[in-house]
Order: C-alpha cells, then structure tokens, then sequence
C-alpha cells in the first residue's frame, strides 16, 4: 500500500465521498478553497464589527468621530514607525500606504475561485472522454462495501469492467486506426488533447495538464498575495521562522501587517468652500493582528501545497512509464490469488495487454480505481479484463493471422510449383 492509497481511505473516511482524484488535487480544489472561503467569511464578519479605531483631537464632537472613522477605513492610510517623524512628502506616504485591508475578504474569493479553475478544467474536459470515471469509482467503492448484497456488488464489477472494454476496444483507440498519422500529427494531438482524444492517452495528457495547472495556480497565490501586500511574500514564512528560533516574540510593528497607522484627511467648513483643515491622525487597525496570524497560516499551507502538488507530479510521470506500467499488471496478475495465472509465462500477452489494449488511459483509470477504493478491487477487474476480455479476443486474432499466413504459404508454393512444372 503506497502513500496514494493510504491518504486515499483516509480522505475517504473522512468525506464519504467517491474521488475522481489523489489527495494531492484535493488538497486544492477542495480544501484550500474551503480554508479561503472560511477566512473570507470570518475576516467579513471582524471587517465590520471591528473596524478602524482612530485617535481624534478632544474637540471633536461624537460626530466627527464617527466621520473619522469611516474616512479612514474608506480611503487607505499609510505607516510609519512610531520613532520616525511624520513624513510630508506625499511620496512617500503613497510608498508606505496600505492597500489590502478593506478588500482581503474579496480577495480571498477570489483565490478560492482561481484555486477551483483547474477543477473546473478536468470536469468540463472529462466528459468528452465518452466514459465517467467518477461513475467507476463509485462502482469499485460499493463493490468493495462488505455490507453491500452480492449481487449488487457483483452488478458494480460487471459494470466497472465492461466500461472499461468498451473504451478500450473504441476502434479509434487502436493502432491500425492510427497507422496514417505521422510524427508532426501525432505530437500537435497529444499535446492538443481535444483532438487527441483517440491516441490512448487523452486521460493523461489532460491530468498531468491539470497537475500543471494545480502548480501554477497553488506558486500564483503567493504571487498574488505580494502584489496585494505590496511587498515579497515569497519571504515571509522564512522570516517568521528565523525570528521563532531565535526566540523574537510576534512581531506588532510589521510592514506588512501593522496594527498602528497614520491617516490623513481634510475637514471643510460649511459655508467656506475656500477654508479646510487638514488632519493627522494615528490609527488602530485591530483586524490585522487576525490578518497576520490568517496570513501566516496561509503561507505554510501554500508552501505545503506546491510541494506535494510538485512531488505528485512527477510520481505521476514515473508511473506512466511502459516498464513501470508493465511491471505494476505483471505483479496484480501474479498475485497468489490467481495461482493460474502463474502458468502464463508468455511475456508477449503482458505487453500487449498493457500496451495495446489498455494503453495509458486504461492503466490510468485502474490507477485512479486503486487510489480510491483499494488495490483488491483493481485487482478483480485487471484479472477479468485480462482473463474475460482480453485473452479471447488475442488468441482468436492470432488463430487468424496463423490461418492468413498458412493460406499465403500455400499460396506461395503453390505458385512456385506451377513455374517448375
């Protein structure tokens, strides 16, 4: 049992639901969107509740108080630390203004959505395939239910194998269909995988382009983050943990996330158009105590994110490779379950079952069968299809071709007879 299978169960038990996918995707389009949505949810709640809290000369009535506030939380305000002197130059106000506050809940949706995008890829793109692997899935998953009848288990086999036949033996899918395609076609349609769809591997080419598409999104996030920040998030977490280890206690005067700030507004008189006056104010912005722990958090996940959506990748691409394709049927079929098996030393069948009748997508659904419910059950339906399916349709093909070269044989000496006599 590899690491697949066990976050597999776990995640299994854990949502009672029938996975399409590793937990690895997962980690993206559901977790992290749930973890985005629930801080937007929260920080919207604090944002309103806890808003700005602003310090006003005493001859302001309750009024201006109230104006001050709300000036301030609309409009951004900038930092400086508090041994600087206040700066005049607006330059450099606008260098040290903050941008985010208001607009973090907004901002967090938005990264769950773009989080869901590759999701929203494989789902649209799989239903061109011609087959439903959640549907598969979910069939393996009830077969392998001890508590399910058996006839319905036995109903969800037959059903598991028999769609996997029939996409298999799609007459488009096979070799002789594709004899006329040459090398430059062949390239344009795998890496185009809508018009590839009959090459054997238009499953794979479109996961590991959502694989992609999973690490590019999870490295954005980060890069979004700095742009809304206005400074190099990339660095923040090994910031945060030099400062643990050398035991700094949490740091209240951030740039990033400063909990005191400066505000500038201008009051006008009524009646005097031409007369205003022209405020400072220091700011308190207790939402962004939350904002720091939220981002910090949020830092670490991503880095955890990108590295086992990096990792998974390419434990992706080794296990697409034909020697390990064929080594992972050779070994479900040798299994001590089906000792008959063993019998079949003809490596010839074992290669063209994996090569020409599975091909990529098949070994790829079994894969996902494996990963989602267990490695007993995608053993079941690798023997069946090999047993069932496979072996009488490979011996009858070669009886033929046996006959078709006998008969050209005959053919041959017959005619070589007729020239000597």
């Amino acid at each position: 049992m590899d690491f697949h299978s066990i976050m597999g169960r776990v995640t299994t038990i854990m949502t009672g639901k029938r996975n399409d996918d590793v937990i690895a995707d997962r980690l993206n389009y559901r977790y992290s969107v749930a973890i985005l949505v629930g801080f937007a949810i929260l920080n919207m709640n604090r944002l309103y509740t806890d808003q700005i809290k602003c310090w006003v000369p005493a001859f302001f009535t309750p009024n201006y108080d109230e104006y001050v506030r709300s000036v301030c939380f609309v409009q951004n305000t900038y930092y400086v630390h508090h041994t600087e002197k206040t700066p005049r130059s607006y330059d450099i106000k606008k260098q040290n203004e903050l941008l985010y506050y208001q607009w973090i809940p907004f901002v967090l949706l938005v990264k769950a959505f773009i989080f869901y995008i590759p999701r929203l890829s494989w789902n649209t793109f799989g239903l061109k395939s011609g087959i439903q692997i959640g549907d598969l899935i979910e069939s393996s998953f009830d077969y392998k239910q001890p508590t399910t009848d058996s006839s319905h288990r036995q109903m969800c086999l037959d059903f598991v194998v028999d769609s996997i036949d029939q996409y298999c033996l799609d007459r488009r899918h096979k070799n002789d269909e594709r004899s006329h395609i040459n090398i430059f076609q062949r390239s344009f349609m795998t890496i185009c995988c809508l018009t590839g769809k009959y090459l054997g591997n238009y499953f794979v080419i479109l996961y590991m382009t959502t694989k992609l598409m999973y690490i590019g999104v999870s490295i954005f996030q980060i890069y979004l983050l700095s742009i809304m920040l206005g400074s190099n998030f990339a660095f923040y977490g090994i910031q945060v943990v030099d400062r643990f280890f050398r035991g700094i206690h949490w740091d209240t005067e951030s740039r990033l996330f400063p909990k005191t700030t400066l505000c500038d507004f201008t009051i006008r008189e009524f009646g005097h158009p031409k007369l205003s006056h022209e405020y400072t104010v220091p700011c308190v912005l207790p939402l962004n105590l939350f904002n720091q722990q939220m981002f910090t958090f949020l830092y670490f996940w991503y880095v955890l994110v990108i590295s086992l959506n990096i990792c998974d990748f390419f434990l992706w691409l080794q296990a697409f490779t034909l020697r390990n394709r064929i080594d992972f049927i050779r070994k479900r079929l040798h299994s001590k379950k089906y000792p008959l098996i063993n019998d079949i030393n003809n490596e010839m069948k074992f290669q063209t079952f994996t090569i020409d009748y599975l091909e990529s997508d098949g070994f790829f659904i079994l894969s996902l069968i494996k990963e989602n419910s267990s490695d007993y059950v995608m053993t079941e339906v690798i023997h069946r299809l090999y047993i069932e399916r496979f072996l009488p349709k490979y011996l009858r093909e070669r009886k033929t071709s046996t006959i078709y070269d006998d008969i050209d044989i005959k053919r041959k000496r017959s005619h070589l007879c007729s020239l000597i006599c």
